[in-house]
């Protein structure tokens, strides 16, 4: 059993984690052009998603029929989903090891924009006491939230702010009920039920049918004064359709952990835009906690692989 790790995030917890169960046949790897030249002797690779190239997967594909398994890093596997794998190649990811830091970061970029905590934080810089602006402050009790994507970040969102009393509405692709959203509805009512939402958090894949969902149409329809959180995908909001509704008052707020691009340049509007919290794709970040919650699930995933048992978090490309 031959493995390949090329990892920019918990590195050393999932060297820590694989080391003792695969010894030498760990092989730790650096950059795209030393995962493609050990793609042939792998039987699995252990990969950030961004880092499942398009000549990695032409690697794979070359290597046929090895590798036998991928193992995302990463909850998101945008890459593998765009370039896809050899029929035989089992890929799986991290599932809910970091549904909670994601959750609780995006809950909170939400409480900051209704509370004005941006707003506070630029009187404090210039020292002033300015308690004109309470008219605006708003909470999550009694108001309605969607949240677009109710997989493991999504639920974990919706649990939450269940808690802050939110009636929550879950926009996913089956529209399917779930015992922790009030409502559910299928993505192609997204337009119906955005008049409604006093919250939007975007918490979806991306895939060509999320790429720019949020664009002027859809920001348009959103009721006046709401705020849009997203802590999926850059592209799934239109960057320069986000600046026009933050600008005309659409949308009261927005909190972004991620951009399109990523980074976000210097010059880009983005950074000037009004009542907008950018973080630096950070919802993740928990310390040793979630290094090594992630680094367990992929040390548990290789002693399955190695038994011949079932893997968990397996996902469909």
């Amino acid at each position: 059993m031959r493995a390949v790790l090329s990892a920019t995030l918990a590195k050393a917890d999932f060297i820590a984690s694989l080391s003792p169960v695969l010894g030498d046949n760990l092989k730790v790897v650096e950059g795209e052009q030393a995962i493609v030249a050990a793609v042939p002797d792998a039987d699995a690779l252990f990969l950030t998603d961004f880092l499942y190239t398009e000549k990695v997967a032409a690697a794979v594909r070359a290597s046929s029929p090895r590798p036998k398994w991928l193992q995302l890093l990463t909850a998101g596997y945008d890459s593998a989903k765009q370039f896809g794998v050899p029929d035989g190649v089992t890929v799986t990811n991290m599932g809910d090891a970091l549904g909670a830091p994601v959750a609780t970061h995006a809950v909170m970029l939400l409480l900051a924009l209704q509370r004005l905590v941006p707003t506070f934080m630029a009187n404090q810089g210039s020292r002033i006491w300015d308690r004109s602006i309470s008219a605006r402050a708003v909470i999550p009790d009694q108001s309605t939230v969607a949240v677009i994507g109710f997989g493991h970040i999504g639920r974990e969102i919706a649990r939450l702010l269940r808690a802050f009393g939110a009636r929550i509405i879950a926009v996913t692709r089956s529209g399917s009920p779930h015992a922790l959203a009030n409502e559910a509805v299928p993505i192609e009512k997204l337009l119906d039920i955005l008049p409604r939402a006093d919250a939007v958090m975007v918490a979806v894949p991306l895939d060509p049918t999320t790429q720019g969902l949020f664009g002027t149409r859809t920001l348009n329809a959103c009721k006046r004064g709401a705020f849009l959180v997203n802590i999926a995908r850059g592209s799934i909001v239109d960057s320069f359709a986000l600046i026009e509704a933050l600008t005309s008052g659409v949308i009261a707020g927005a909190g972004l952990d991620v951009t399109d691009p990523e980074p976000l340049p210097k010059d880009h509007p983005l950074w000037g835009a009004p009542n907008l919290i950018i973080s630096p794709h950070f919802a993740g970040a928990c310390g040793r906690i979630g290094t090594q919650r992630m680094a367990a699930i992929a040390e548990d995933n290789l002693r399955r692989f190695m038994r011949g048992d079932a893997l968990t978090n397996i996902v469909t490309l």
